[in-house]
Formats: C-alpha cells, sequence, structure tokens
C-alpha cells in the first residue's frame, strides 16, 4: 500500500498529464519509472502468495470491461464529453442556461 500511496504521490500536483509526460523532467520520468516498477513487484509479489493468476485475472477483468463498457458506448460519451469541453471552450469558460 505504502509503495501505491507514494505513486500516487507523483501525480498528486501536477494535473491533467499529457500522453508520453512531455513536460516532464528527466529525473521525473526516471522516478516515476522506479515507483511503478515497485508496485508492479509487489503487486505479482502479492498475487503469488495469493494464487492468483495474475495474467488470467487480468485479461478477464478486461472481458468485463468490454462487456459493461461496450466500445461504441463508451466513444459515444467521450465524443458527448468532448462536445460539451469544446463548447465550454468556444464560450469562453461559460455554460449557457436554458
Amino acid at each position: 500500500v505504502g509503495e501505491v500511496g507514494e505513486l500516487s504521490e507523483i501525480f498528486q500536483w501536477k494535473g491533467e498529464v499529457q500522453r508520453g509526460i512531455p513536460d516532464w523532467k528527466e529525473e521525473e520520468k526516471i522516478h516515476l519509472g522506479e515507483e511503478l516498477s515497485d508496485v508492479l513487484l509487489y503487486l505479482v509479489r502479492l498475487s503469488d502468495i495469493c494464487g492468483v493468476d495474475l495474467g488470467k485475472a487480468a485479461l478477464r477483468k478486461v472481458e468485463l470491461n468490454a462487456i459493461k463498457y461496450p466500445a461504441k458506448a463508451s466513444k459515444e460519451v467521450t465524443n458527448k464529453e468532448n462536445e460539451i469541453e469544446n463548447s465550454s471552450t468556444a464560450n469562453n469558460g461559460t455554460v449557457e442556461e436554458n
């Protein structure tokens, strides 16, 4: 649990993080890699101790999520969110009331 906390601290004050973290310093990227590795190693060890096939469990979860959140429906929600955000930006952040 402590390692997950350390990982979350890295993101605590970063706000929205862009793919590839282009705005991060090289040392920050290295530190992130170290903390992600710590979490991964503890997770693999914990799954081994508990007798959980982590690979199988992850695949099952992906399948369940695909049923729960079909790609088409998820895409429609994302498109709607983008429309709302673009509309808000076009109105200088103000939202029109009806």
